[in-house]
């Protein structure tokens, strides 16, 4: 079998993997969002963006430097999850169909402080339209 190298994480709302938790786990994802609180016992942390949050699992990130509010992006893979008994997030985690919840596991992260957000969408949907066409006139 030949070596298949990681997908580029497709880029998401966090409202959009909401929608379909389920039918988003094992896919790559890229994805944004303000730092609402951090757990360093479970290496959990909980991003909102437009009031959505989403777990993320930092734990191959290594050390995590976090600082609350922050801008912070993400690429990892959505995984189905339960949660630890006892955690300290300050919201509960996307849950799906299951008993269970979605979570990033998170590859890559980086600060993007000062980005603008409003201009970030627009760009984000301006490329949505250029795959959408594009893979219209691809055989």
């Amino acid at each position: 079998m030949a070596f298949q190298p990681p997908t580029h994480g497709v880029i998401l709302h966090i409202e959009e993997i909401q929608a379909d938790p389920r039918g988003k786990s094992g896919e790559t994802v890229r994805v944004l969002g303000k730092l609402l609180s951090y757990d360093p016992h479970h290496s959990l942390a909980q991003i909102e963006h437009a009031s959505k949050t989403l777990t993320i699992d930092t734990t191959l990130l290594g050390d995590f430097p976090y600082r609350v509010k922050s801008l912070l992006q993400f690429i990892g893979v959505l995984e189905d999850w339960r949660p630890p008994v006892q955690h300290k997030l300050q919201t509960t985690p996307t849950k799906h169909a299951g008993n269970g919840h979605v979570i990033l596991q998170a590859k890559i992260m980086r600060n993007v402080d000062g980005l603008d957000l409003t201009l970030y969408d627009k760009a984000l949907q301006i490329r949505r339209q250029f795959e959408e066409e594009r893979a219209r006139v691809e055989f």
